[in-house]
């Protein structure tokens, strides 16, 4: 039996007045130890991570090299969705159609970039903040670690992510045959994004004393400073509103125009001071403590009587997370739907890479379909983090005491189980209601706008269910396999949402749930497939239950 080494008190207890100063290589003691392990934990998680934001990318250009391969078509783009409000919004000016690269470097646009700088966040907190809420970071100190040791982890690992994932883009464009200086910019646009969410994330999981408080105040903060520069890019006199985020700054780097290094090193310097601040904070506080401290409820509570309140309490901030961020991407698309025709109406490449993404029919309806297609795979990606959080509920011992008592297993899993297909059903739901709404806005026609947007949302529910089938069998049956639900959404989102324009085989595409959805509106409700889909998403569910109920809950 392997036993921990006494805990040195120097490095381990918080600064305090009038204590003798700690020296950085003590208050670092055990960083290697803990990245490797950090690694080895996220030895799924991130090349996933990874290897999405590149493929989207990588699949983005393949379209781009296809629909506007000549220089007349790339100037067509830009006096069309170059100069469309919505478009600037969300993906800033189109200033340079040079080359594919380039239109490329604009089509990815910020989002992409923004997504990493979110995964950022994500990353750091989780190998902070959540280290201390679960408990495990207290059971770590005891050992030989420094006080700061966790956190230069945390920052380390999402810090190394994110110029990992530059660095591949840069090489990516470079292998493409786009020039060298212009491709490191385009790659430095995401890792200086990265490394401002890491010490954004860095910082919040110091203020908050949870980690989902610190995920939610980091991505505010990096989605309210996407949407002030969107403001800037529509309204020139509001151009200031550039240099107020790192999103901004990033945008001002300019890839293929200016090539600026100077917003990157503000990014930089952002990232260093904020992770000063982060570890001076760290070493003035107790363990498990935050800057803001969340109101005690009553010493009882009526409310909390089930497994189902519990749960309720527990994830419903979660699904309104999902619903409200990915409803509001949705809102600005049904902006955008009824000048669908206008923009691509001129442009077959742009009718045809539309149509592989959505099927064929009026352009408008395929582009519903296609990012409705989207969204079901987003209410996926909340049944694996839903799903995650019931494994991190048995790892940190609460299943076991809840178990304890007069529960049954079937009744403890039923509770997660139901805000899960919750979750699943309101994310495509609220989109579906957000996107009509928007439509609805521009074209007035608010019965169709609305029957047509939520009928699209609605149909990839049991799609969904059926990812989240899969993955709580894992839970079930080995719950040490849960992260490659990460691994199923992916395999869904390539085959499923991208298949055609890869050029897979029909087959490879009949894999994913998703490919046998009926799409509406461009055609009519069929029940066959909806019904189908359920069902296989019912058998897993019962497969599940039968793991759960059969193997050890033991925290393993």
């Amino acid at each position: 039996m392997t036993a921990l080494a006494p805990a040195d008190p120097a490095a381990a207890a918080p600064l305090r007045v009038g204590s003798p100063p700690l020296s950085l290589h003590r208050a670092l003691a055990g960083t290697g130890s803990l990245v490797r392990l950090a690694l080895r934990r996220d030895r799924v998680v991130l090349p996933v991570y990874v290897v999405v934001v590149l493929l989207m990318v990588a699949v983005t250009y393949s379209s781009v090299a296809t629909v506007y391969g000549t220089q007349a078509e790339r100037d067509e783009l830009a006096a069309s969705m170059g100069t469309n409000s919505a478009f600037l919004a969300l993906l800033g000016p189109l200033e340079h159609t040079g080359s594919v690269a380039s239109t490329t470097a604009w089509r990815v646009g910020l989002f992409m970039i923004l997504v990493l700088g979110v995964l950022a966040v994500l990353t750091v907190v989780r190998h902070t903040r959540k280290e201390e809420e679960t408990g495990r970071l207290e059971l770590v100190r005891a050992a030989h670690v420094g006080s700061l040791a966790p956190l230069a982890t945390g920052v380390l690992v999402a810090a190394g992510m994110s110029v990992l994932t530059g660095a591949l883009m840069a090489a990516m464009f470079v292998a493409q045959g786009a020039d060298g200086a212009s491709s490191v910019a385009f790659g430095l646009q995401f890792a200086a994004l990265g490394l401002a969410g890491t010490g954004i994330g860095a910082v919040c999981a110091q203020v908050a004393t949870s980690s989902r408080t610190a995920n939610t105040i980091g991505v505010l903060l990096l989605v309210a400073g996407y949407a002030l520069r969107g403001v800037a890019d529509i309204e020139p006199s509001a151009d200031w509103l550039h240099w107020v985020s790192p999103v901004g700054w990033v945008q001002e780097i300019d890839p293929f125009g200016a090539n600026a290094v100077g917003p990157a090193l503000l990014c930089l310097a952002l990232f260093v001071v904020c992770v000063a601040v982060a570890a001076r904070t760290s070493l003035g506080r107790d363990l498990g403590a935050g800057l803001v401290q969340p109101r005690p409820g009553p010493a009882g509570s009526a409310s909390l009587t089930s497994p189902l309140a519990i749960a309720r309490r527990i994830q419903l901030p979660g699904v309104a997370s999902w619903a409200l961020g990915v409803g509001a991407y949705c809102l600005l698309v049904g902006f955008l739907l009824d000048s669908v025709d206008d923009i691509a109406g001129s442009s077959p490449q742009m009718q045809q890479i539309i149509e592989q993404l959505g099927g064929a029919g009026a352009l408008a309806q395929v582009f519903q379909v296609a990012i409705m297609g989207f969204v079901g795979i987003a209410a996926a990606a909340f049944a694996v983090t839903s799903i995650s959080r019931l494994h991190a509920e048995e790892t940190s011992g609460r299943a076991e005491l809840v178990l304890a008592t007069g529960v049954s297993r079937n009744r403890y899993l039923s509770a997660s189980v139901v805000l899960t297909v919750v979750g699943v059903v309101a994310v495509p739901l609220w989109s579906g209601l957000t996107m009509g709404l928007g439509h609805a806005l521009v074209s007035g026609g608010w019965g169709d706008a609305f029957a047509d947007a939520v009928g699209a949302g609605l149909v990839q529910v049991p799609a969904a269910l059926v990812v989240a089938g899969l993955v709580l069998v894992l839970y079930g049956w080995w719950p040490r396999l849960v992260a490659l639900g990460w691994g199923v959404v992916t395999f869904v989102l390539v085959v499923g949402q991208l298949g055609e324009l890869l050029g897979l085989p029909q087959w490879v595409r009949d894999l994913s749930p998703f490919t046998h959805v009926p799409q509406v509106p461009l055609d009519p409700f069929a029940l066959g497939p909806v019904l189908a889909l359920t069902a296989v998403a019912a058998a897993l569910f019962a497969v599940a239950y039968v793991g759960f109920g059969r193997r050890d809950v033991s925290g393993a």
